[in-house]
């Protein structure tokens, strides 16, 4: 069959309507088109999921400043810890019962010396050598030579507290030799002390032998001495 001019022109408009159906179908594969249609396959594809997150990758801050938190919180507990146990023991310390006892002749050095006023006193200075506190109780028991009887103590001198020394202080008591109105008077050469027993019943530990300022020192039926003092002012008061 021959085909007509109008046949012809049919097949040609169907042929040019299927390129151009196939050359959309390729622009949305592989490409873009322009504002005629025409596809321009050089262009990249538009980015993706993918590419947006290569472009922000995930970092390890929060794990760098959490750790450096943890480091401080551990250093700062470790320092409490420190601090409290140094706090403990200083409470503990405070709290410990300190150690003292009677002052003997063990531990304390004894002198004795002439005071120029009041006449006729004698002054008694103990001092602590020891490390530890000790006590002086009551007063002094004094025996000058051979006596019988220990000197009677000045009631009147008595302090409100027991005299207390720590290491390298000194404790003193006056002693009044004679007087005109006293009886009896001889000349001793020797001195024992003894130190009073806390419960006032008699002396504790081994006594001192202090020696006399002079060969000798006039003693008579006055003759008494003051309870411990803690300064020699107030020891020579009586």
């Amino acid at each position: 069959m021959t085909a007509t001019p109008r046949s012809r022109r049919l097949r040609t408009l169907a042929a040019a309507l299927v390129t151009t159906a196939a050359l959309s179908l390729t622009a949305c594969q592989t490409g873009t088109a322009d504002a005629t249609g025409v596809v321009d396959s050089t262009q990249p594809p538009a980015p993706g999921t993918e590419s947006a997150e290569k472009q922000s990758p995930a970092t390890g801050t929060d794990s760098d400043t959490s750790g450096a938190s943890n480091d401080s919180s551990d250093s700062k507990d470790s320092g409490s810890s420190g601090s409290s146990g140094k706090e403990a023991t200083q409470v503990a310390d405070r709290k410990a019962a300190k150690k003292t006892t009677s002052c003997t002749a063990k531990g304390t050095k004894v002198t004795v010396t002439d005071a120029p006023r009041p006449i006729n006193h004698l002054l008694i200075k103990a001092t602590n050598t020891s490390d530890t506190t000790c006590h002086l109780y009551y007063a002094p028991y004094l025996r000058f030579d051979q006596a019988q009887s220990a000197v009677p103590f000045i009631e009147e001198s008595k302090p409100q507290a027991v005299v207390t020394l720590e290491p390298g202080e000194s404790g003193y008591a006056g002693v009044l030799t004679s007087t005109p109105d006293g009886s009896h008077p001889y000349d001793a050469t020797s001195l024992t002390l003894y130190y009073a027993a806390r419960s006032g019943q008699g002396s504790t530990g081994a006594p001192s032998h202090p020696a006399l300022p002079f060969d000798s020192v006039r003693i008579d039926s006055s003759n008494a001495v003051t309870y411990w003092q803690t300064s020699a002012a107030d020891a020579l008061m009586w």
